[in-house]
């Protein structure tokens, strides 16, 4: 169960940081390349979800 948990707070960390990059860097012009690459953390929050959902099921 914890290695669920753990898997599935890295994947909301992930696709919480992805839109902060995107809202940062649309509103600052120094800051650009956030906009640019703000996909980059979603492949991680994809794999620890596949991650979490993959354990086994316990009851």
């Amino acid at each position: 169960m914890k290695k669920k948990a753990f898997f599935l707070v890295v994947a909301l960390l992930a696709v919480i940081a992805a839109i902060v990059m995107y809202v940062v860097g649309k509103d600052s012009s120094h800051l650009s390349e956030l906009k640019d690459f703000w996909w980059y953390p979603l492949p991680l929050a994809a794999l620890c979800l596949l991650a979490a959902m993959a354990g086994k099921k316990e009851n």
